[in-house]
């Protein structure tokens, strides 16, 4: 898969970091364009997500507490609106389905 992503620092789709999302296994992967950044999302921790399809804004909960943000496609706002930007939505999606995670959308 060869979409871009951000990586908000808070629940508010600007600042944070840009970069490469990556399918490997069932982890949820992403190098970001500075080789110092780097978040790996592990769908088996993940207590519940909620997606914004407005500006393709994903929220996860961790079971440890921890909140983790990730922009991918959307329909007003995005990080990628191209065909593999939309394909990661259908495969994070996907993913936490096999997980059993709960997926609130807006």
């Amino acid at each position: 898969m060869d979409a871009r992503v951000r990586v908000p620092r808070t629940g508010i789709t600007f600042g944070g970091w840009k970069g490469r999302l990556e399918v490997e296994g069932d982890l949820i992967r992403v190098f970001g364009d500075d080789p110092a950044n780097h978040l790996e999302i592990d769908p088996a921790q993940v207590r519940r997500c909620s997606f914004n399809s407005r500006n393709g804004l994903w929220a996860f909960r961790i079971k440890d507490g921890q909140k983790l943000y990730l922009q991918t496609s959307g329909r007003i706002l995005s990080a990628d609106r191209s065909p593999a930007g939309q394909a990661a939505n259908e495969w994070i999606d996907e993913l936490l389905a096999t997980h059993h995670v709960l997926v609130y959308s807006a």
